[in-house]
């Protein structure tokens, strides 16, 4: 019996002192969220980038119950060193994970810029004035 205690004994002050030590320091790259209004710019460094057109709102009004949730579409154009390169269609529906959409409105090694929402969120029997929308924009370098 006290064979068994010792040896217990020694098991748990051993694995007590196989714990790893190493100080483990997190890095987070620094994260700018800003809004980008309909038809109004807004720039990173050399990269512009444009609100065009609100392409589709079907999102589901609050107050409202519906069977599909929805989505919204919108068009960003995108400018690097005043000229433009490309247009960009953000969708945003409730299947939209931020992790896999990183990068999704610019991305290079030392920036990138992510659309994570398209704000106002639409409410029952309110029509949104095209100039209400914006966009957060997710900035990180």
């Amino acid at each position: 019996m006290k064979y068994t205690i010792f040896i217990l004994t020694f098991l748990v002050a051993s694995i007590g002192f196989a714990q790893d030590s190493t100080d483990v320091t997190k890095v987070t790259p620094p994260k700018i969220v800003t809004k980008l209004h309909f038809g109004a710019s807004v720039q990173f460094e050399d990269i512009r980038l444009k609100f065009v057109e609100v392409v589709q709102d079907s999102r589901c009004p609050k107050a409202v119950q519906c069977i599909w949730a929805g989505e919204v579409i919108v068009l960003v154009d995108v400018f690097k060193n005043g000229n433009k390169v490309e247009q960009k269609k953000l969708t945003i529906n409730p299947t939209f994970s931020l992790q896999e959409q990183l990068g999704n409105l610019f991305s290079s090694e030392a920036l990138s810029i992510s659309g994570i929402s398209v704000m106002p969120y639409p409410v029952a029997n309110n029509k949104i004035p095209m100039e209400d929308y914006y966009i957060q924009l997710d900035v990180r370098k």
